[in-house]
């Protein structure tokens, strides 16, 4: 059986690689400069919120595997807060949680 910490890591790793997608797709269609919608990758599984950021300020948040991008408020107390920007927030994952996210991430399976 999945723990709490497991099903959390994989939900906010399916929320990532979405986000991947989107951002190919963004740069693709040439929004390098536009806002483009995004997912809020927190960790409820049902979650919806849209987030607008450019391709920059996305990459800027994938520059580091434990890192993720939230709507504003739905991070958890165990989040590191890297930064909040208006209608969005910058988290890190830390302990068991963080090192499950960073062999989830698709970028290190290159």
């Amino acid at each position: 059986m999945e723990s709490s910490v497991e099903r959390a890591a994989a939900n906010e790793a399916r929320f990532r690689e979405a986000n991947e997608r989107i951002r190919e797709k963004a740069l693709e269609l040439g929004g390098r400069e536009e806002p483009s919608p995004y997912l809020c990758e927190c960790d409820v599984r049902d979650c919806t919120t849209v987030i607008l950021l450019t391709a920059q300020q996305y990459e800027d948040v994938r520059s580091d595997s434990r890192r993720f991008v939230v709507a504003s408020g739905h991070q958890n107390p165990d989040d590191r807060v890297l930064g909040e920007h208006g209608a969005f927030t910058v988290i890190e994952k830390t302990g068991e949680e963080g090192r499950l996210v960073e062999e989830l991430d698709p970028r290190s399976r290159s």
